[in-house]
């Protein structure tokens, strides 16, 4: 195994801090803030809340573009693509203080999403696996999208000091502007693909089980007629149902269940915790065990989680598990897409095979937090967990059983 010198670890990790930074900085405010606003802006006439819950739909519609994007990294600067998106997404994001109605509303997530994909969707996950195309691609990542965990201890308080001096409006006006004034000259100084020969391919010398060893794999053509991709796709929607749910649901199950505000407040914040905990574990997991260990501690935890949502007795303290399982596993949702198309299908032609992965993982994302909301209405809680937990078994069953055929079938071929 080839010997990483100190001086190219310290710009391995220098570059992940720079992608942390981008993360708890301009990704944060662009996806992590919306929560603060809703009540100002529905209570203000501009947009109801019903419609304004559609921001979360619109926003996801931009990642099913994301075979056509992925085709810029092969065309332009690394570096222009983050400006590029930080503009488009500091330019949306200010437009939504402009906004007049529900139409320019999802007008303005659905290019805050596109100025996202470009600075991070997308971007991080390649820019990882070009600083680190061996061993470390997983714990660099998670450390990354830590980076969004990290950012809403300082914004969150800041937005409610914004909106309570300038109103919803000038507040994300404000927010937009520092969006680009802070992004951009980070992207433009730092943010860069490896010179030739800058990096070593590193390999851990334990890698002896299939699960954990990286391959070329198939071209993205010919990887379209392989059948357990698709398997492995229709199981990443099914079982982000599940995982979404529990994630954007479990403050709302814990508010029905009896939870009164400073109990809610305090499962709040410790998702929040767990969150960060998940991200950077969950990294360090899939980098140790490949894709396969850490998705079956993902379903044991979202099976987990549905059941104690479904019949936990009212008030009772066994509700805090609810958001910690769920922060323990973010993984499934944030590195999971980024890392495992690649370790599981091969990186030749990884970025094509991760933004058709990143397509089923936004189509579980936006209808999940809808359909468990709607049949709550109709057939209770308890009912709808169990159907979402259902749901979610098959998902992850289509996808375990897609990564251990997806490994044999290259195992010959693995490095």
């Amino acid at each position: 195994m080839q010997q990483v010198s100190k001086e190219e670890k310290r710009k391995k990790y220098f570059i992940v801090f720079i992608c942390l930074l981008i993360q708890s900085i301009t990704y944060c405010i662009a996806q992590n803030l919306q929560g603060q606003m809703q009540i100002p802006v529905s209570q203000s006439g501009v947009v109801s809340e019903v419609g304004f819950t559609l921001l979360y739909f619109s926003g996801t519609l931009p990642v099913f573009l994301n075979p056509y994007f992925a085709t810029f990294y092969e065309k332009f600067n690394i570096k222009y693509i983050y400006v590029v998106g930080i503009i488009i997404g500091g330019l949306a994001f200010a437009s939504y203080g402009l906004a007049k109605n529900s139409i320019m509303f999802n007008v303005s997530s659905f290019f805050n999403q596109v100025g996202t994909i470009f600075y991070s969707g997308l971007s991080l996950p390649i820019m990882m696996s070009h600083w680190f195309p061996g061993e470390g691609r997983g714990s660099a990542l998670g450390i990354a999208l830590a980076g969004g965990s990290i950012g809403n201890v300082f914004l969150q308080p800041v937005v409610v000091n914004l909106l309570a001096r300038y109103g919803w409006q000038q507040t994300y006006i404000i927010l937009g502007i520092a969006m680009i004034a802070i992004g951009i000259p980070i992207a433009l100084l730092f943010i860069r693909f490896p010179k030739p020969g800058e990096v070593t391919k590193v390999e851990a010398l334990d890698k002896k089980d299939i699960g954990q060893m990286s391959y070329e794999g198939l071209s993205d053509k010919e990887n379209m007629k392989n059948k357990y991709f698709w398997t492995f796709n229709i199981g990443a929607l099914l079982l982000c149902f599940a995982s979404v749910a529990v994630s954007t649901q479990a403050i709302p199950v814990l508010s029905i269940k009896g939870f009164e505000g400073s109990r809610v407040a305090l499962a709040g914040s410790t998702y929040g915790l767990a969150c960060l905990i998940g991200n950077i574990g969950g990294g360090k997991l899939f980098d140790k065990l490949g894709s396969f260990k850490p998705m079956i501690l993902s379903a044991i935890s979202t099976t987990l989680a549905l059941l104690i949502m479904a019949f936990m007795p009212m008030g009772s303290s066994l509700g805090f598990l609810i958001p910690i399982l769920s922060g323990l596993t973010i993984y499934t949702l944030t590195s999971g897409p980024a890392f495992m198309p690649a370790d599981v299908f091969g990186y030749k032609d990884g970025t094509q095979k991760m933004a058709k992965v990143g397509v089923f993982y936004a189509a579980g994302s936006a209808f999940a937090a809808y359909i468990f909301a709607a049949l709550s209405s109709s057939v209770g809680l308890q009912t709808t967990c169990l159907i979402f937990l259902v749901i979610g078994l098959v998902g992850y069953i289509l996808n375990g059983f897609s990564i251990i055929k997806s490994k044999k079938m290259f195992s010959p071929r693995a490095e």
